[in-house]
């Protein structure tokens, strides 16, 4: 049985049925993730924790993904505000965000990466 007395809250709050859910704008920002879908190592899920992220098959790369596919320093990503960026940094093999072959790209939820024989899918939330 829930017990239905008077409880103090935030007023930043909404209670809904005894559990308190913040507002959007005191969760703090949102975790940015790859879901790496082929390669080597797919599936799995890879998150952006850094303002600056190189990807490539160097083990000093902060995403390592030994593909022969990919350069040792193949693209970065790079937080800029609330936006996210993905630059080529003159990898062998390009890098393509939803089929086009791009240098500098911002990217939105959903949009599929390809470096190499890599494919990465962003989601933008926790």
């Amino acid at each position: 049985m829930v017990s239905r007395e008077k409880r103090p809250f935030d007023a930043d709050a909404t209670v809904i049925s005894d559990h308190s859910v913040l507002s959007p704008t005191l969760s703090g920002p949102k975790a940015t993730r790859l879901e790496q879908t082929r390669g080597p190592g797919a599936p799995r899920e890879l998150r952006l924790l850094a303002d600056e992220t190189v990807i490539g098959r160097s083990h000093q790369a902060a995403l390592c993904i030994e593909s022969g596919l990919l350069s040792r320093r193949h693209a970065l990503f790079k937080k800029n505000g609330p936006e996210l960026c993905l630059l080529d940094l003159e990898s062998a093999n390009g890098v393509y965000v939803n089929g086009v072959r791009i240098h500098s790209v911002i990217l939105c939820d959903g949009d599929t990466i390809q470096i190499g024989d890599v494919v990465l899918v962003v989601r933008e939330g926790a």
